[in-house]
């Protein structure tokens, strides 16, 4: 698990009250307007690297002396030329607070109170100043009584293995371009150009047999996506060769949406980042797209991804943490934790919904809520349904109950085709479902919404074990037809890590399985 949080002081057009974030793993979306700051926010985590980097340098000894030897400590951050690090207008210096609440080495063996390490950027260009108080305000200092234990690797273990996640992060900007970019080796962290063309040829016909079987996973994953019979992709002096159907294009002939996807992909199946920021992932691509460009990114990474969006509707079917950000004109910009209403109506045009199979989907999935999103987008892959369905969650039991019929009657005046599939939630086979649930599926019935409620208790309890060990490991076992996760022996994954077991899953998998016939069916 990864969860640090980052208070930021006057970096760039965030100001002197400090702004918030927190970095964890699955999904996290940043919304907001152009110039708004979430790009911004987004490459600050880029920009930092050089600090972080130090930070995790022998282990952590170089902060641990650093902080109590008296050690000189400076930094300098990856800012490209003529570019502000700091907010403009202001002389004071910029000031980050790292604080590790959770990650790879668990949380610090202070009482479980987390530390925070502060360190400053001047308006002379230098990095300064770092600093260990508890978080209780406490100054740790080498002096003080049982100081000996802070100096020591073990007590920094959860700082710096927290902080190596994110040093190992990729930085994916909002350009994406393997033409007319000639020569320049790269942009912030993937490839353009001539160099990425010599990347991917090195990894598809290459010496390393691991390389090539990557890159021809990829370009089935391409083909699935982008609906092609057969697909082959080569390097042809600056740029692209493609064959689709027996017919030879290049990559410009194909669409921004295509070279978008090949380019990011290509980079991130090469780099395989613990943590993938993407500004813009919606860039060129039509809204049927953009999600299972997401999950397939997701699938190369260790913990996940944070992204910048516009889409609101993206954020919400797509994110666990979701930030808006706002800047008033002359004002600094504001973060803010994003609050889920819950009117499916409103969502769906977020969503650009439309009822014609020509223009996107053609129906629309009712589920229990994000998780169940990008499991079931796993799921569907293996029936071709993927970009045909489009799924909006119900918050569990927020909407799952016989009272909200306006909620349904609203949606079914929008038009398609509207189904839902909710989870049992059963504990032994025959259990009667909850009265809610009850109550919602007779609703459903009256207003002529066809759906399902598994047999099983949820999603999670299809899994096969050879799926769930390929997905987390030898060590994770597989639950019952009525085990809840939360409290299964053996079990080393969390409900937001559904999606990947399911990417695991055969269509041999479902077959004979009440989940299997109604995915099927729709």
């Amino acid at each position: 698990m990864l969860d640090v949080e980052f208070r930021i002081k006057n970096y760039r057009c965030f100001g002197d009250e400090p702004t918030i974030f927190r970095v964890r793993d699955g999904f996290t979306a940043l919304v907001g307007t152009n110039n708004s700051g979430k790009s911004s926010l987004l490459r600050f985590l880029y920009e930092i690297r050089p600090l972080l980097t130090q930070l995790c340098q022998a282990n952590g000894s170089y902060t641990r002396n650093a902080l109590f030897e008296n050690q000189q400590w400076t930094w300098t951050p990856t800012v490209l030329p003529g570019e502000r690090f700091l907010r403009a207008g202001s002389e004071r210096p910029m000031e980050i607070q790292i604080i590790v609440h959770d990650g790879p080495s668990g949380q610090f063996p202070d009482e479980a109170e987390p530390l925070i390490l502060t360190t400053r950027y001047t308006q002379q260009g230098i990095g300064v100043g770092l600093e260990l108080r508890a978080l209780n305000g406490t100054k740790l200092v080498r002096d003080m009584p049982g100081a000996e234990r802070f100096t020591s690797e073990v007590y920094f273990a959860p700082l710096i293995a927290a902080i190596g996640v994110l040093v190992d992060t990729m930085y994916i900007g909002p350009f994406r371009n393997t033409i007319n970019v000639g020569g320049n080796p790269g942009y912030y962290d993937i490839q353009t150009g001539d160099s990425f063309v010599n990347t991917f040829l090195q990894h598809k016909s290459g010496e390393n047999p691991t390389s090539n079987e990557a890159v021809y996973k990829m370009l089935q994953e391409l083909k699935r996506i982008f609906g092609f019979d057969n697909l082959d992709v080569n390097a042809s002096g600056q740029t692209l060769q493609l064959t689709v159907g027996g017919t030879s294009f290049r990559i410009s002939e194909l669409g921004a949406g295509f070279a978008h996807f090949v380019i990011v992909m290509v980079n991130v199946l090469v780099r395989r980042p613990k943590l993938l920021l993407i500004d813009e992932p919606e860039l060129n691509l039509h809204a049927s797209l953009q999600l299972d460009f997401l999950q397939t990114l997701a699938k190369y990474t260790e913990y996940g991804v944070i992204f910048a969006t516009h889409s609101v509707g993206l954020a919400r079917t797509a994110a666990d943490h979701i930030y808006t950000v706002s800047k008033p004109a002359g004002g600094t910009s504001d973060l803010r934790t994003y609050e889920d209403n819950q009117d499916l109506v409103t969502l769906l045009g977020q969503l650009s919904f439309d009822n014609r199979p020509e223009m996107g989907f053609n129906k629309v999935l009712l589920v229990e809520g994000k998780t169940e999103i990008r499991t079931l987008m796993q799921l569907l892959r293996l029936y071709g349904k993927e970009h045909e369905i489009l799924m909006i969650p119900m918050h569990g039991n927020d909407l799952i109950r016989g009272d909200v019929e306006q909620e349904l009657a609203n949606l079914l005046r929008i038009g398609g085709d509207v189904h839902y599939l909710i989870d049992s939630e059963r504990l032994a086979a025959g259990d009667e479902l909850a009265k809610d649930r009850r109550d919602f599926v007779a609703l459903c019935e009256r207003l002529n919404i066809p759906g399902h409620v598994l047999d099983r208790r949820a999603l999670e309890n299809y899994f096969t074990d050879s799926a769930v060990k390929r997905a987390f490991g030898n060590g994770a076992q597989t639950l019952g037809p009525y085990d809840k996760l939360a409290k299964a022996s053996g079990s080393v994954w969390r409900k937001t890590e559904n999606w990947r077991a399911a990417s695991e899953m055969s269509k041999a998998d479902l077959d004979n399985t009440d989940l299997g016939a109604f995915l099927q069916g729709l």
